[in-house]
């Protein structure tokens, strides 16, 4: 099991599912650079993921501290895009760094080639797009919230229950429309009123429909390069 130690100020970037939830690894977090050194010292993380300005001790600082251990932990460090803060970030012995704001494909690519995670199918990109859906004789339309090669996450007012089998249509930006078949696997209810997002797995997914949604990811995580 690959275990990831990440500053309080950044796990929201790692919550809720993608590739780490899928993969096998242990999320732990902390709230400072000497909290991060204590767990680190028990724990052994495999890679640690720091802002560059936190409580106390910096992250080039503690980058700096652990780069004296035997042990060469993986450091990501997230910073402004400032040319100093940078700068301190490569200088520091960090494996690699993310500017701000932080774009969630860049992050878990580079989380995923640090630690050698698969990610070419699991990873969900973010996305907005309407989609036109049909379930038997129901028509239903939704809205995309991010989307993968092997499914995708609607947010609809239509009520759906898991195992309900679905006819997807959608036109991701830049890309010819795409058409699928998938089945609910996951029901989320949103804090208020009647919408629901719908976690939908591919069933049924054309080889060149699998390509451009691979592209997509593949271009979205390019650009924030």
């Amino acid at each position: 099991m690959k275990k990831i130690l990440i500053a309080d100020s950044l796990k929201h970037l790692v919550s809720g599912e993608n590739i780490l939830s899928r993969a096998n690894t242990l999320i732990l977090t902390a709230s400072s650079s000497q909290e991060i050194l204590s767990i680190h010292k028990s724990e052994k993380a495999d890679l640690i993921v720091i802002d560059l300005d936190m409580p106390g001790m910096s992250g080039d600082e503690l980058c700096s501290l652990l780069r004296k251990e035997p042990d060469h932990v993986k450091v990501l460090i997230a910073t402004e895009p400032k040319e100093t803060d940078i700068k301190r970030a490569e200088q520091c012995g960090a494996d690699t760094y993310i500017t701000k704001p932080i774009n969630s494909a860049l992050l878990f690519s580079k989380i995923a080639s640090l630690l050698d995670v698969q990610t070419r199918k699991a990873y969900r990109m973010p996305v907005k797009a309407t989609v036109a859906g049909e379930m038997g004789n129901i028509k239903l339309t939704a809205s995309a919230i991010n989307v993968s090669s092997t499914g995708i996450l609607i947010e609809s007012e239509q009520p759906l229950n898991v195992s309900d089998v679905i006819n997807c249509s959608f036109l991701l930006p830049g890309t010819l429309a795409i058409s699928v078949k998938g089945e609910v696997v996951r029901i989320l209810k949103k804090p208020a009123g009647n919408i629901h997002q719908y976690g939908i797995r591919f069933t049924s997914i054309s080889a060149s429909a699998q390509r451009i949604i691979e592209d997509f990811v593949k271009s979205r995580t390019e650009s924030a390069e």
